[in-house]
């Protein structure tokens, strides 16, 4: 999942508006980040995605939560940030197929090798995010060209991903 990831995060936002926007877009991405340190330092293909796990998942949740609320004293505000971080596994899970516990089977549906069903997802996943964000914006701004370019420019990025996995399948990775 790409652009539904931040769909996530700004329905987080919309919910909770005392959350700040580029928490919860970090919360969402911090399985990738840790896959990307994991990447760098194991030895090419050792990492086996342990970051997208569900304990991995529930661990970066956790410490989220409890470093934002260290940071904030808001309670409501360091569970939404934790849940978000979780979000990441389950949304992979329906897009692509990744570990249950390190060295765990592997589950998903695998959306990936169907550009189409995933776009058609993530675009839902975007707009439903983006909907419920709109709350958290002043009705004036809510309404504006600028606020549904943020939707439009998400679904793009999606769409730029379905283009790229239906003519260059991905080859060996970091996994």
């Amino acid at each position: 999942m790409y652009a539904g990831h931040i769909g996530i995060a700004l329905a987080g936002k919309g919910l909770r508006r005392e959350a700040p926007l580029w928490l919860l877009v970090l919360a969402t991405q911090a399985c990738d980040w840790a896959q990307a340190v994991a990447c760098v330092a194991a030895p090419l293909g050792a990492s086996a995605m342990w970051s997208h796990s569900i304990p991995a998942g529930l661990a970066l949740g956790v410490g989220l939560s409890l470093a934002t609320y260290a940071g904030t004293r808001n309670g409501r505000v360091a569970l939404l940030v934790g849940a978000v971080a979780v979000s990441h596994v389950v949304a992979d899970y329906v897009t692509g197929i990744k570990p249950t516990w390190p060295g765990g089977p592997v589950i998903g549906l695998d959306l990936y090798d169907r550009p189409l069903a995933d776009f058609a997802i993530e675009t839902a996943v975007v707009y439903a995010g983006w909907l419920v964000y709109r709350r958290s914006l002043p009705s004036t701004v809510a309404r504006t060209r600028l606020a549904w370019m943020l939707v439009v420019a998400l679904v793009g990025v999606q769409l730029a991903g379905a283009v790229d996995l239906a003519f260059f399948p991905p080859g060996p990775k970091c996994r």
